[in-house]
């Protein structure tokens, strides 16, 4: 074991199996999942696994912390920690890597896309609305009338078999989701910044995903404008997982969702400010527009009360909870787990966040 990494300070709570495995991984563990930290820990830890916001309030200068050289958070996200005053500092994020814990929603959110184009192709979010707020037995006649647009298109179900899912950004998430879809006979495209196939990178689950980024049969370039719009034009399933950068803000508009299939379904499980919710209702509400939408992620976020999102038949909003699971601290202690091992073996961690990207 490496005595430059051999405390740890734990402040999110996690099983007692994978706590005995970090125990047994570190000379010192200090437990705190209440998040309340003696000073005289925090001077010692070299090591840190938290939550998303990072290191506990209180915590704002160096001298707090002077041996930290790893913060390992529990989410995707790194924005808010880095924005901390502690993280501010140029020294501290010189001397601290902020390490993501990006792989481990492979296990939910990828499902969480699939589930929720099948119900909207089976106007699921209809039904059950019918059914739970008039308490009767929803004819098709009547789900027909509710969905509207969607409906007098599409009367019946529809089926995922040849449809063609476009995977706007080709990380974790979107690569695992690749591999669902296949399984229904769906082809996959992608588009990322350069439009070419990359391996795997950082912390992957074993059995998820797509490691030699082989399952795309075409990757376009998200910084060639042509190369997007064909992209958009070939995508009857577009899903978005792509991070809130200056690059990524606001980058679709009403314009491209113009450039998507009759009878698209666009999913946002990335974050909100990929597109405004305006031009996505404008869209849903042109004929021959977008068919449906899925967002777990909204601009503005929360989306304010009544607004028409929440309430159009042909949208299923849900209030940024893919990404939630079971033992969901468990599962970013294993890339903890991994850090140890690499910074054992002498090599740099995985997943760390670059403070001028964020995210």
């Amino acid at each position: 074991m490496s005595q430059a990494y051999s405390v740890i300070i734990i402040t999110v709570p996690v099983g007692d199996e994978i706590l005995g495995r970090i125990k047994s991984q570190f000379k010192t563990v200090h437990y705190h999942p209440d998040g309340q930290v003696p000073r005289d820990h925090a001077r010692e830890a070299d090591i840190w696994y938290s939550g998303w916001m990072g290191l506990p309030k209180g915590i704002d200068s160096l001298d707090q912390v002077p041996r930290t050289k790893v913060v390992q958070l529990s989410s995707a996200g790194a924005n808010d920690f880095l924005k901390t005053p502690l993280m501010s500092s140029q020294e501290a994020r010189k001397q601290i890597k902020v390490c993501s814990a990006s792989g481990i929603h492979t296990l939910s959110i990828p499902q969480y896309v699939v589930c929720n184009v099948v119900n909207l192709y089976m106007k699921l979010q209809v039904q059950f609305h019918l059914a739970r707020s008039e308490a009767e037995w929803p004819s098709r006649d009547r789900v027909v009338a509710v969905a509207g647009y969607s409906a007098k298109t599409h009367p019946g179900n529809r089926t995922l078999y040849g449809k063609t899912v476009g995977l706007l950004g080709y990380g974790h998430i979107a690569r695992e989701t690749a591999r669902l879809f296949k399984a229904f006979n769906c082809n996959i495209i992608a588009a990322n910044s350069k439009g070419d196939r990359r391996s795997e990178e950082g912390y992957r689950i074993p059995g998820t995903g797509d490691i030699d980024g082989s399952l795309p049969e075409a990757l376009y370039s998200t910084n060639d404008p042509d190369s997007l719009a064909t992209f958009l034009s070939k995508s009857d399933i577009l899903v978005a997982s792509l991070p809130s950068t200056p690059q990524t803000r606001y980058m679709l508009t009403q314009k491209h969702l113009k450039l998507l299939p009759e009878g698209a379904v666009f999913v946002n499980v990335g974050r909100g400010d990929l597109l405004r919710s305006e031009d996505i209702l404008a869209a849903l509400d042109t004929p021959s527009g977008l068919w449906g939408a899925v967002l777990d992620v909204t601009d503005p976020e929360p989306l304010p009360s009544g607004h028409p999102l929440f309430t159009h038949p042909n949208v299923i909003v849900t209030p940024h909870t893919s990404g939630s699971f079971e033992n969901y601290y468990d599962a970013g202690a294993e890339v903890l787990l991994v850090q140890e091992q690499r910074l054992e073996e002498g090599k740099d961690p995985i997943n760390v966040v670059d403070p001028a990207k964020g995210y």
